[in-house]
């Protein structure tokens, strides 16, 4: 059974920063299936529209398209609250509404986020892709 997860936007944007999408096909045709939201594709647009990726070329329609492509939409309702960056809620709406096992991060914040759920691991990436090994 695929483990539903959840990408933080950081985590999205060092993929296709590095060219490395090939890797999340990869964990999608094993057993991750990843989740959005509309606040995620929002938060992904205004994010990768900033100035300071500019030089990367990135080009925003095909990684929207190729983001709600290779993720399950789940719909959401701005319920969780206890984020200390309030941002970043969202993610755990979507990770916890849309039952995900893992909320994947690279934000110390939402690292720090104390979750009141015995199912959802709140983790990085390197965590995440070790248990990817173990489970694959």
């Amino acid at each position: 059974m695929a483990s539903r997860t959840v990408f933080d936007t950081n985590i999205w944007i060092s993929y296709f920063i590095n060219k490395k999408t090939n890797e999340i096909m990869k964990m999608t045709e094993k057993s991750v299936t990843l989740l959005h939201s509309a606040p995620s594709v929002d938060e992904l647009i205004e994010v990768l529209s900033r100035k300071k990726f500019e030089k990367y070329k990135l080009e925003l329609s095909d990684i929207i398209l190729f983001y709600t492509n290779i993720s399950e939409f789940c719909p959401t309702e701005p319920l969780f609250s206890a984020c200390p960056d309030p941002k970043d809620n969202f993610l755990f709406d979507l990770a916890l509404q849309g039952n995900a096992k893992y909320l994947v991060s690279g934000d110390k914040a939402v690292l720090s986020t104390p979750v009141s759920s015995e199912t959802l691991k709140v983790t990085t990436l390197p965590v995440f892709k070790e248990y990817l090994q173990i489970h694959y």
